[in-house]
């Protein structure tokens, strides 16, 4: 199906907000995942076994979930720029930290309270687009904004294995690594208090006439107040989808280097063999969030649990290759489907609960995959059962995965102008 076609109004505001917030969160990914790499020699150093590597992994998500939906309400009462920079200062801080650790409960401690500090900037993301596009640009805004995971792990993975190799000042490599990957968060957050804007009515970029035309657009595509029990059954499904997808998408990120060195590579290697799957995933992320289908994103779960089935079953590189390309672009590619489809029904300031809800409980799915991922690859000494634990998780997630609309809404004026 064609893309949806994008007027000059929202291509100036997609310039303007989308490059920035990408660049936000490839930082704040690459802070939430850089673990995977520390972890092959940082584990050795401090005595952190596989079940306690993906407990730490997943605390995050604890924290994350606790105090999202506060983080989000924070949002909407102080404004995206100001609460947006706080958060960035706070989580670089902390993962600086994380490089002075000397006991296993530091370890953890620092997990939870990165997971604090970054618990308000993704679903408040999310909803600041909900302020700046109609929902039928929402799916192809947001897959260019969350490109940036997949896109930070191409760029990260290599970087970060390479940071390994560094002994200077009295630092292991892994130390390093927390340093170098955490300051840039700091910087960013001092910079988003002077690029950022609360929403289209403070943004100076704007004339009088675009500000009118955007309210009026908006006001027009938001949706009449359904029924508050339909409302509630759409968000608990979302909820569980998200749940079980992210049992997927945080089992496959923490755990690929490892195994992928379970495989063979060297430490250094396997940051460059975790390209491909990522590459295939921010492609997906592109063509998939510009298309409506139904069936799309049930569809990419099914691959994506194809995939995990097949990483537990082949033993050689070539074939473990092709399915963590399959599972990443399942996973990746139907992330924009989701939260377009999420969001379209809900909006207003009632989307930053709604969103933080979803995202919240989804964090339960964050912990629980590379949890059980740590926990049956001790008990069994394989990754066999985790990853069809995954398997199994995403195929559920494909039943349960809320429809995208397979026709799009009527274009508003400004996109008939186009």
């Amino acid at each position: 199906m064609s893309p949806i076609p994008m007027s000059p109004l929202y291509r100036k505001i997609a310039w303007r907000l989308v490059p920035f917030l990408m660049l936000l969160y490839m930082v704040a990914f690459l802070d939430r995942v850089n673990i995977s790499f520390a972890a092959l020699t940082m584990n050795r150093d401090l005595g952190i076994s596989e079940s306690l590597y993906g407990f730490a992994a997943g605390i995050f998500f604890i924290g994350y979930c606790l105090f999202e939906v506060p983080a989000n309400l924070m949002l909407v009462r102080m404004g995206a720029r100001r609460w947006l920079a706080i958060l960035l200062v706070v989580w670089g801080v902390v993962s600086v930290a994380t490089a002075f650790i000397t006991s296993k409960p530091q370890y953890v401690a620092l997990r939870f309270l990165l997971g604090i500090a970054e618990s308000g900037f993704f679903p408040g993301v999310i909803f600041y687009m909900t302020l700046w596009f109609p929902r039928s640009l929402r799916a192809r805004m947001m897959g260019l904004f969350m490109v940036a995971a997949p896109i930070c792990n191409c760029i990260g993975s290599p970087i970060s294995a390479h940071i390994l190799l560094l002994h200077n000042a009295g630092l292991k490599g892994w130390q390093w690594l927390f340093v170098l990957e955490g300051a840039p968060a700091v910087i960013l957050g001092v910079v988003s208090w002077f690029v950022l804007v609360d929403g289209p009515a403070s943004a100076p970029w704007f004339s009088a006439d675009e500000r009118v035309l955007l309210a009026r657009e908006l006001h027009d595509d938001e949706i009449p107040h359904a029924e508050g029990t339909s409302v509630w059954l759409h968000i608990v499904r979302t909820s569980i989808t998200y749940l079980l997808a992210s049992v997927g998408f945080y089992g496959l990120t923490f755990w690929l280097p490892k195994i992928l060195v379970g495989l063979g590579t060297t430490a250094t290697a396997s940051g460059w063999w975790a390209v491909p799957p990522y590459a295939a995933g921010a492609a997906a992320m592109i063509i998939f969030g510009r298309l409506r289908n139904q069936w799309w994103l049930p569809g990419l779960y099914v691959v994506s649990a194809l995939g995990f089935l097949g990483l537990g079953v082949f033993t050689g590189l070539a074939g473990a290759m092709f399915c963590f390309v399959l599972a990443a672009i399942g996973i990746f590619g139907g992330l924009p489907l989701f939260w377009s489809a999420t969001t379209a029904r809900m909006s207003g300031k009632a989307a930053g609960a709604g969103i933080a809800i979803v995202n919240s409980v989804g964090a339960i799915g964050a912990f629980a995959g590379p949890a059980l991922m740590g926990w049956l690859r001790d008990l069994t000494h394989s990754y066999s059962a985790g990853l069809w634990t995954i398997s199994l998780s995403m195929a559920a997630a494909s039943i349960l995965a809320p429809r995208q609309p397979s026709a799009a809404p009527p274009l508003t004026a400004a996109e008939e102008s186009a």
